[in-house]
């Protein structure tokens, strides 16, 4: 079943404010990444069963990017993954008034691949690209198509941006007669649309700020038919509003701040607010350029309308436990870097993630939610350019 990506390490943030108008490059480059994701243990003291390990897995994307004539590049991306662990089924209050999560067994072990295409035409107002996405995994497909553009005007210190994507999945979970929900969900599709507009502004010589607004619409089979009593509605709208500032410092051999805030609201009752910081900064170590990234993003949300511990829900009544639609908060820490020696770039990166109930600003809950995740993520890289 297709998971979330919040393992997927963030890159290493640019540290010159570039002007708005893109240029076409002219280098064609390789790269390799290499990601560990590492869930910690659900707590023993509130699990049912004797499993509390959780998912470990493993990343490897290869990256080729090359330019087509004067005005075209494309960029490509071949990514493998690999996840054992357990997973939770479904959190409910004991006969003590306790939350109690139930476990699946240890025994998942999942395979998928992505591949994507992005072509770009660099024009001398702007761009166009497109996007071409194929998912596969044992119980889950993915096809996904998009376009975006960049228009510059008032001597291209103003950028307008805009994309469109479109998405059809398709769920087919392993077993499907071991449960009700399994069998309901086989071959059973998924649907999304996604729209955003945004402006991006040159602020002064050392800073840019752009802000923008996104909308989502997901349609078909919501619920996740590895859980138990989950019921969701059949369709969801999500808007976001974003911001995002740069600015450069004369810090060392030059360094940068990225600012950005999103807020985010849906109709299933969630909304959510997301602060990021992100400080670059340039070393320069004789033919060496050392690039060091420490960031902190802080989350917290409310919980869905329907998100709820009852045991056993009636059958006609919309119902979920997964913690991800639970009032909860988190802080995430990392530190990316770069290391560039002419044609040849390292990167090393690492983040910590934890969540609890108790860092939730809004609509926080006195139920425990056990299931929620902490993980750790390292990934190691490679690039070069030809």
């Amino acid at each position: 079943m297709k998971k979330l990506s919040a393992f997927s390490a963030l890159s290493a943030a640019a540290l010159a404010i570039p002007t708005q108008a893109e240029v076409a490059p002219t280098d064609t480059s390789f790269s390799y990444r290499y990601t560990s994701y590492q869930e910690a243990d659900a707590p023993r003291e509130r699990t049912f069963t004797n499993e509390t390990g959780r998912y470990q897995i493993d990343v490897q994307q290869f990256g080729y990017r090359t330019p087509i004539g004067e005005s075209w590049y494309i960029a490509s991306e071949l990514q493998f993954e690999t996840m054992s662990g357990a997973s939770p089924t479904q959190t409910y209050k004991n006969n003590e008034g306790q939350s109690t999560l139930l476990m699946s067994g240890a025994s998942i072990e999942e395979q998928r691949t992505d591949i994507k295409i992005a072509p770009k035409k660099y024009l001398d107002h702007g761009t166009v690209g497109g996007l071409f996405a194929l998912s596969t995994e044992n119980d889950y497909q993915s096809v996904a198509l998009g376009i975006d553009g960049t228009l510059d005007i008032f001597a291209k210190h103003t950028t307008l941006i805009g994309s469109l994507s479109v998405s059809n999945d398709e769920l087919s979970p392993t077993d499907p007669d071991l449960s009700t929900s399994r069998t309901e969900a086989d071959g059973r599709k998924k649907r999304s649309f996604s729209i955003y507009e945004g402006i991006n502004q040159v602020l002064d010589k050392y800073s840019t700020l752009q802000v923008g607004i996104g909308f989502t619409q997901l349609s078909g089979y919501l619920s996740d038919p590895y859980k138990f009593e989950d019921r969701r509605p059949d369709s969801r709208d999500q808007i976001t509003l974003s911001a995002q500032h740069k600015q450069f410092a004369n810090v060392l051999d030059g360094a940068a701040l990225h600012s950005s805030y999103r807020y985010y609201y849906d109709d299933w009752g969630i909304s959510s607010h997301t602060i990021d910081m992100k400080w670059a900064q340039q070393i320069n170590l004789g033919r060496y350029r050392f690039i060091a990234t420490p960031l902190v993003r802080y989350y917290t949300q409310t919980e869905a309308d329907f998100y709820s511990l009852e045991q056993n829900p009636a059958d006609d009544q919309l119902n979920s436990s997964d913690y991800r639609l639970s009032s909860y908060g988190a802080f995430t820490f990392g530190f990316n870097s770069e290391l560039k020696l002419e044609n040849w770039a390292f990167h090393f990166d690492w983040q910590q993630y934890t969540s609890r109930e108790s860092l939730a600003l809004f609509g926080a809950s006195d139920d425990e939610a056990p299931a929620l995740v902490n993980f750790s993520t390292f990934t190691a890289g490679i690039d070069y350019k030809f």
